[in-house]
This record gives structure tokens, sequence and C-alpha cells, in this order.
């Protein structure tokens, strides 16, 4: 497999696009192409079987422009359909936030009892827990589902009064554990870590996004697909509709312009 061909990025919508600036950061050599399901976000409303749907023709659409690796950038998908992502793609590297949360998590807490923030798809689905048990079945993992927290970045609130007591709201029952260590299960919740920082300054926080960036690296590098070449990376943008907002959000996520933008219906 060409090491210059790009790695594929997917999100139910925007949020994913903290992966990809973690991916920018970390690889910057490496094309990407980016699709994010904005016509039919959020994922984490719908049954099992839409998820798995809606997955299946973004995976196709990422296979077809010949990717190298894929990142499923979404909680929601990793916990719902991960599986069917691994059955289409063979035998390419497969990332998710999941996986590198939870081994992030594992390899971060002194005391082994982790907090995860997330929605409550995520929480429901016990996904972290599982990921993180499967590798230390001793360590306690308490989860609160925090849905608040995505629209409020989304309306870019990030050191507002009403985020910061939904945050105290959303850490009380965390806290009262005494947990050591907090992971941020969302990708829209990165852009909160100033404030969750303040909060609890105690807690080590662990970046959905850096560690799957992190993860990406390391199996680029086990299956010597990391791009040596030292042309300008390539970008592609692909969404499945553009909301009135989505360029002012997306350029929050990403930390910089969002250009080559391209509509994409699927199914």
């Amino acid at each position: 497999m060409s090491k210059n061909k790009p790695i594929g990025v997917f999100d139910s919508g925007v949020g994913g696009l903290t992966v990809v600036r973690a991916l920018m950061e970390r690889l910057p050599n490496e094309n990407i192409i980016y699709f994010g399901d904005t016509a039919r976000v959020p994922y984490g409303v719908k049954s099992r079987n839409t998820i798995i749907e809606y997955t299946t023709q973004i995976v196709d659409f990422l296979l077809q422009n010949e990717v190298k690796a894929l990142v499923i950038a979404c909680n929601t998908i990793a916990a719902v359909a991960g599986q069917k992502v691994r059955q289409m793609a063979g035998n390419m590297p497969i990332l998710d936030v999941i996986a590198a949360g939870a081994q992030a998590a594992l390899a971060t807490t002194k005391n082994h009892s982790i907090g995860v923030i997330a929605t409550s798809t995520t929480v429901n689905s016990n996904a972290y827990a599982r990921a993180i048990n499967s590798q230390n079945p001793k360590t306690r993992i308490l989860s609160q589902a925090s849905p608040l927290l995505v629209p409020l970045v989304e309306e870019g609130w990030l050191d507002h009064e009403v985020t910061r007591l939904t945050v105290q709201e959303y850490l009380k029952p965390l806290l009262a554990e005494n947990i050591d260590t907090l992971v941020l299960g969302c990708t829209h919740y990165p852009l909160l870590k100033p404030l969750l920082k303040k909060e609890a300054p105690h807690l080590q926080l662990v970046d959905s996004s850096t560690t799957t960036a992190e993860a990406t690296a390391q199996a680029l590098a086990n299956t010597h697909l990391l791009n040596d070449s030292h042309l300008p990376p390539d970008y592609r943008f692909y969404v499945s509709d553009i909301p009135l907002r989505f360029q002012t959000i997306g350029e929050r996520f990403l930390g910089r312009s969002l250009e080559q933008i391209e509509m994409m219906r699927l199914g």
C-alpha cells in the first residue's frame, strides 16, 4: 500500500475535527480525508441498526478514496459500529477514540479509579468500561453522561459561567468517588480542557483526540505506512450538509481555517 495515501477520519458531525487537529500536529506529513455526517447528526439518539447503516455508507466512501488507515473519530460509532468497520476494512490499521482513550487512562491512573464523561449513548453502551476492564478487571470506572456540554461547546461558551456550573454538576458524583483520572469521552470535550483543569486541578485528563493521534502514529509506524514525503500535506473535508454555522464551529474545533469543504450526500 502506498505510503502517501490519505488517512480517512470520520465522525457523525463536526466534533471529529479535534482528532484531525491532533493528527495534523502529531503527523504533519500525512494526507487526511475527513467525513462528517452533518446532515444526520446526532447519531446518539438513533438505533443501533441505523448507526451501522450510516457507518457502512461512510466507510464505503472513504475506501473508494483509497485511504491507507481509518480513524473512527466518534465515540458513538466506535461503541456501536466499530466491529462493522473492522470487517469492512480488511487488514488496514483501524483506530478509534474509545480504544485509544481506554489505553491512555490505564497508563495514567495511579489509584485505578477512572471517571468517564461522555454522551448518553456512549455511557449507556458501557464501551469504555469494557475496553478498560478487558485490560485490567480491577479498575473502577465511574461514568457520567454529560449531554449538555456538546451544545455549549458548539455555542462557543468554553469559559462561560453556565458551562462552568454545568461542568461542576457533572463532576460532583465522579469527584465523590475519588477518581484520579478523567476520560474526555466525546470529541467536543477537549475544547473544555482549560475549564476542567480549573474546576478539578488534581485530575489527570485523558484527551481522546491526542491519544488517538498517538495510537495512529504507532500503528502507521508498525505497518511501515508513515508518509516520508516532504510535500505539503493534502487535507480534504467532506460533509453531508453545510449548516449555517458549520464553518465557524469547524474552525474552532480545527484551530485553523477550514478550506476545501465539499458536500457529499450518502445513501
